[in-house]
C-alpha cells in the first residue's frame, strides 16, 4: 500500500513518512471517488440497501401544530412539517423534517440540519437568526430517525439492519440515509436546488454530515461541526477519543466489523481523508473548539491536509495553503476546504452558524 505525503503547516514541512496515512485508492493512476468511498464506508460506517424501499411524505402541518410555527419566529419563517414514511419487507417507519423557508429573503441556501433536540427553537439551531442568513432548515430529530442506542428493533433500523452481518450498517449510515432522504425530497418538489442544499450537524451528528455529505452527491457540500474521532480526525495518532475508546462505548454507530480496529489504526488500509476526499468536488467547512481536546483540532485540520490532495488532484485547492498553523480564533478560508479553531468548548454555537454563512458568501453561493 502506498502512503500518501503531502505538506503540512503542523509540521511545517512534509508530514513524517513514519506516520503517512493510506493513499487514495486509484482508478488509471487517478483518484477514484467510488472506490475510496466503498472502502471506507464497509469497513467502517456499513452500507444501505434500498431495494424494495417505498416512501411517501404526507404534510402534516396542522395535524401536529396548533397555530402558525412559523409566526413563533417573528413571520420570518414559513413552517412547513413533513412526514417520512418508509416502508420495506413488510416493515414500516416514520420520521417528521421540519421546513422552515425565509419570507423576507429571495435568495437563500437549504441546510438540513440533524439535531439532538426536536422541539424548535433549539440551542443549536437558531431559526431565526439562521432565517436572517439567508439559511432555509429542514430540521431532524436524530432520535425520531433512530434511536442513540444498541436497539435495531424500531426507527427505519428494521428496514436495513441485520447486526449478525459483521458488515451491517450502524446508526452513523441509519442517520446520514435519513438525511439523503429528506434531501431528495427538497430538491424534487422545488424547495431548493442541489448547488445551494447543505447537509448539518454537531459532534456524532457532525460525523453523520460528514458521512452522508461523502455518499450522497445531491448535497453541495457539509457543515461539520466538532466532529472529532470518526468524523474530520485522521485516527493515527490521535490524542482524546480513539477507535478503541468509540467502538467500546458507542459500537452500534458503525459496522460490527470496525471494531478489530481498535488500537489497530496503523493497520487500516484507510483513514479519514478516504471519507472526506469522497466530498471532493464540492464543499466542507468545518469547525473545530479550542477545548475540546477529546475532537483533537490538531487531527481535524491534518485530515483537511490530506484530503486537499484529492482536491488538487482534480484541479481545485482545497484547504488554502497558509505558513502557520491556525491560532485560536482564525480562520482558513478560501479553498472549497474552510476551516475554523473557535474558542471555546465542544459545542454548535452562534458563532459557528456564522462562520459557516461566511463561508457560503466567501463561495459566492448565497
Amino acid at each position: 500500500m502506498k502512503n500518501l505525503e503531502f505538506d503540512s503547516v503542523l509540521t511545517g514541512g512534509r508530514y513524517p513518512k513514519e506516520f503517512c496515512l493510506p493513499d487514495y485508492l486509484r482508478e488509471n493512476g487517478k483518484f477514484s471517488r467510488e472506490k475510496t468511498l466503498k472502502e471506507i464506508v464497509r469497513e467502517e460506517y456499513g452500507e444501505i440497501d434500498e431495494s424494495g424501499l417505498k416512501i411517501s411524505v404526507k404534510d402534516v402541518t396542522d395535524e401536529k401544530f396548533d397555530g402558525d410555527y412559523g409566526y413563533f419566529f417573528c413571520n420570518k419563517a414559513k413552517h412547513t412539517a413533513l412526514e417520512f414514511f418508509l416502508e420495506k419487507n413488510g416493515k414500516s417507519a416514520t420520521f417528521v423534517a421540519d421546513v422552515f423557508v425565509p419570507t423576507k429573503i429571495k435568495s437563500y441556501n437549504f441546510v438540513v440540519h440533524l439535531d439532538f433536540m426536536k422541539y424548535l427553537p433549539t440551542k443549536y439551531c437558531p431559526v431565526e437568526e439562521l432565517m436572517d442568513g439567508g439559511i432555509a432548515v429542514a430540521h431532524l430529530y436524530y432520535k425520531e430517525i433512530s434511536t442513540d442506542d444498541g436497539d435495531f428493533s424500531s426507527g427505519i433500523a428494521p428496514l436495513f439492519c441485520d447486526r449478525s452481518d459483521k458488515y451491517s450498517a450502524g446508526k452513523l449510515s441509519l442517520w446520514a440515509y435519513a438525511v439523503k432522504v429528506v434531501g431528495e425530497y427538497l430538491i424534487n418538489e422545488g424547495f431548493t436546488v442541489k448547488e445551494k442544499l447543505y447537509v448539518a450537524g454537531h459532534s456524532r451528528l457532525g460525523k453523520t454530515a460528514l458521512l452522508a455529505a461523502a455518499k450522497y452527491d445531491i448535497f453541495a457540500g457539509c457543515m461539520v461541526n466538532c466532529s472529532g474521532c470518526c468524523g474530520a480526525a485522521i485516527s493515527r495518532d490521535k490524542h482524546g477519543e480513539t477507535i478503541k475508546v468509540i467502538t467500546d462505548v458507542f459500537p452500534y454507530w458503525f459496522t460490527p466489523n470496525f471494531k478489530k480496529y481498535a488500537e489497530k489504526e496503523y493497520e487500516m488500509p484507510f483513514d479519514q481523508h478516504y471519507l472526506m476526499a469522497s466530498v471532493a468536488p464540492r464543499k466542507i467547512f468545518i469547525v473545530a473548539a479550542s477545548e475540546d481536546d477529546w475532537a483533537d483540532t490538531d487531527a481535524q485540520y491534518l485530515c483537511a491536509e490530506a484530503t486537499s490532495e484529492a482536491y488538487k488532484e482534480l484541479g481545485l485547492t482545497g484547504l488554502k495553503p497558509i505558513s502557520k498553523p491556525l491560532e485560536v480564533g482564525e480562520k482558513n478560508i478560501g479553498g472549497e476546504i474552510a476551516f475554523f479553531v473557535r474558542e471555546g468548548v465542544h459545542f454548535f454555537s452562534r458563532e459557528d452558524w456564522a462562520f459557516y454563512l461566511e463561508c457560503l458568501v466567501a463561495s459566492n453561493i448565497v
